[in-house]
């Protein structure tokens, strides 16, 4: 099954997403580096799918054994509830093969289009603080 939809976050402005994407907005806002109490959201691509994967687990707890490949960190985000902040809530398609990520409590569209609900991936910051930079967000449609 190939991704018919893909939703793709980065921190880098300059970090354009491949041909076809269109931009959604900011998602909200990672730290650069790792301090007290903040957790590296790591990247993963599956190229078979091609579905873009976020998530706070480390390397050797990946879903690497399902064809996704390591990508790198893409900033630190707070694993539980701290003031100011606001939950990263994971989505997933199965017909799409995509994986949706929002701070909205209501997903957005995701639940009416088909959309999981799998989780909180961490906690990050809803608008700028020191120290942040935005995580922005793209996607390209079916």
């Amino acid at each position: 099954m190939v991704s018919l939809s893909d939703h793709f976050y980065t921190t880098d402005s300059k970090d354009m997403a491949p041909s076809g994407y269109m931009f959604e907005g900011i998602t909200g806002y990672l730290f650069t580096s790792k301090f007290a109490n903040t957790i590296a959201l790591h990247h993963w691509f599956n190229p078979i799918l091609h579905d873009n994967f976020y998530t706070h687990e480390e390397p050797q707890g990946s879903p690497s054994n399902d064809g996704y490949e390591y990508q790198g960190i893409v900033g630190y985000l707070y694993r539980y509830p701290t003031r100011g902040t606001a939950p990263l809530l994971r989505w997933w398609n199965r017909g799409s093969g995509d994986h949706f990520y929002t701070t909205n409590p209501r997903g957005e569209i995701a639940p009416q289009v088909g959309y999981a609900f799998e989780g909180v991936t961490g906690y990050l910051h809803p608008e700028p603080v020191e120290g942040t930079i935005p995580l922005f967000r793209w996607y390209r449609g079916e």
